[in-house]
């Protein structure tokens, strides 16, 4: 019989506890909208990203991968064709190491190509060679990702983000496989209470914003909260830098974070992609500055220390504007005093329904998530704004709950605002795109060289 000797044996166990865990180091790349006209700012881009991940591969040995998070092509680019996917993948490929994509709106409007949204994603995943939803095994965490199914098909906006029943049944599977995994999830858009910065007067009007935004978007934030394993969630779509309070939000055990544009599709002038790295025990986060090649750590999380809270960071400098403002605001219109903030006077609707008479507009919210999803005016003019019920009768506004229209009256006469199907008052200002490029015979999709970007 062997003797084993126990001493060593202890020894030698306490010896590969102290060996460092495995590392990852991974970057994430936002809207690309490629254009064959500016590829200096996408090389540019991607090789400060390499350097990055190389850096951490040399310093800390660690396995490196890329994640890409949808809209893939500028308008010249001709989104969501053949010709943009072998674009974007000859791109990723410059990496030079793992790559994954998920899907994002303008991947599926290739109607040059395709004459469905089924053919659309099929002949994406015939050029990545990858399927639309996936799992990557980075060692020290699971990373899933989401992507959207339909662009012709939508009910509104063409542009929402939409995750399939498919999907999402799977995602519930992987989770339970994972449940004793950190999770990263990837998706074009961030779900409804992701308390992520969205822009009221073009997402949220268009109900865009979130995942799912026109059915059920409270699911995903759901799923969340029963899923502690979800330590972060990475979307684009806004094309919004990092450099806000909200680009980082935080539900329960997960922070969700925004990710920004590498070409010049920015809407407030930064071009900045993320950089996630870590081990067994936590993560940091990164902004890559690709205007100035900095890198900026963002945030800091250790599992052990319980729920993440974002560090903040960022210089308060670089703080573009006041959290409690809904709306994109340029560094010059920043709030000093408190007495300045912006002011909401609140409407319950019920169904978990709150208006907001805001800023000259009135703004539905979500009562249980606290987020904007959709808009009711977008001009009150200086009109009054009154609940009526059934039989046209004037309700107290406290009384919300009870009525049946919205109307908003002033000098000129009285518009009337009925309830929508989902109880709110929110209504549609964007119809559907493919259905708008049907009903014209003049406009060639093909060749558009500006495509409205949201």
């Amino acid at each position: 019989i062997e003797r084993v000797d126990v001493g060593f044996a202890m020894a030698m166990a306490q010896m590969a506890m102290k060996t460092p865990a495995k590392r990852f180091a991974a970057a994430v790349v936002g809207d690309l909208h490629l254009s064959p006209k500016r590829m200096d700012l996408f090389h540019q881009g991607r090789k400060q990203l390499r350097d990055c991940l190389e850096q951490e591969k040399q310093a800390e040995g660690a396995r490196t991968h890329v994640f890409q998070l949808g809209d893939l092509g500028a308008g010249d680019a001709r989104p969501g064709t053949t010709q943009c996917f072998q674009l974007a993948r000859h791109f990723m490929e410059g990496f030079e190491t793992e790559w994954k994509l998920v899907t994002g709106n303008h991947d599926l409007e290739g109607f040059e190509d395709f004459d469905s949204d089924e053919a659309n994603l099929i002949g994406w995943k015939e050029v990545f060679q990858q399927e639309h939803h996936w799992v990557e095994d980075i060692g020290p965490a699971v990373c899933i990702g989401l992507s959207t199914t339909r662009f012709r098909e939508a009910e509104y906006s063409s542009h929402e983000v939409y995750v399939d029943e498919m999907q999402r049944k799977w995602f519930l599977e992987q989770l339970q496989v994972y449940k004793d995994r950190p999770v990263f999830v990837f998706t074009h858009a961030p779900p409804l209470g992701s308390g992520i910065k969205v822009l009221d007067e073009l997402h949220v009007k268009n109900r865009c914003a979130w995942l799912n935004h026109s059915e059920n978007p409270r699911q995903f934030i759901e799923t969340v909260a029963r899923h502690p394993q979800i330590k972060l969630w990475f979307s684009g779509h806004f094309h919004l830098s990092h450099n806000y309070r909200e680009s980082i939000g935080v539900y329960g055990n997960c922070a969700f974070v925004q990710v920004g544009v590498m070409g010049d599709c920015s809407r407030d002038g930064f071009r900045q992609s993320r950089m996630v790295a870590g081990d067994e025990d936590g993560y940091e986060l990164y902004t890559v500055d690709h205007g100035t090649g900095e890198i900026r750590l963002d945030m800091r999380h250790e599992y052990a220390d319980g729920l993440p809270v974002p560090n903040v960071l960022l210089p308060e400098e670089e703080i573009l504007c006041d959290p409690s403002k809904g709306w994109l605001c340029a560094e010059s219109s920043c709030l000093i005093d408190e007495d300045e903030a912006i002011t909401h006077h609140w409407l319950d609707a019920g169904f978990q329904c709150l208006l907001s008479i805001q800023d000259n507009m009135i703004v539905e919210y979500d009562a249980l998530t606290q987020a904007p999803v959709g808009i009711v005016c977008t001009d009150l003019a200086g009109r009054e704004v009154r609940w009526v019920d059934l039989h046209g009768c004037e309700l107290p506004l406290e009384n919300g709950y009870a009525a049946v229209a919205l109307e908003l009256y002033g000098k000129d006469g009285v518009e009337r605002v009925e309830r929508n199907r989902s109880g709110g008052f929110c209504r549609v200002f964007q119809t559907n795109k493919y259905h708008r490029w049907l009903n014209s015979q003049t406009v060639d999709v093909g060749k558009t060289t500006k495509v409205a970007l949201q």
